[in-house]
């Protein structure tokens, strides 16, 4: 039996938010290049934010391909884990009575004899799913290993 190794839960979303950062941050280093000359520094942000970018670029291709070439499986659901980041639901933060943690939803599936482990790559706010309850997932063909939870329907 073979069990892999969970994914990054928040790779996909890094990758996105470091984009977004390394373009302000390059728009940045230019408007001081143009006031101090220094156009080296402008040129190599601004690479470093395409590289970052292009990252974030395949990372939604990848997600892409497996919703649509993903074959759709049942696996079970081994735990809920609360995950440790606060939701506020106001705009005043005068107390942590407006919190929110949300969770993550980990399964376990089986392809052609082999067992796999994964997480939900999004929040669930009142997961009221048992642990052992089935979920829909979707699992990339050609790498087993690679799986998403499907959204389920209202």
């Amino acid at each position: 039996m073979k069990i892999t190794r969970d994914k990054m839960f928040f790779s996909k979303d890094l990758i996105h938010t470091l984009a977004y950062v390394g373009m302000f941050v390059a728009a940045i280093i230019s408007v001081g290049a143009c006031k101090s000359g220094i156009w080296v520094a402008a040129i190599l942000a601004w690479i470093v934010a395409g590289i970052i970018i292009g990252l974030a670029i395949i990372s939604d291709y990848k997600k892409a391909e497996l919703l649509k070439n993903g074959t759709r499986i049942i696996g079970k659901v081994t735990a809920t884990k609360r995950v440790h980041i606060k939701f506020h639901m106001s705009t005043y933060h005068l107390a942590d009575e407006d919190v929110i943690y949300p969770y993550v939803v980990h399964y376990q599936y089986k392809v052609k004899g082999e067992t796999y482990n994964g997480k939900s790559q999004w929040f669930w706010f009142n997961p009221c799913i048992p642990k052992g309850a089935p979920i829909k997932i979707l699992v990339d063909p050609k790498n087993p290993a690679r799986s998403t939870v499907l959204k389920p329907e209202s």
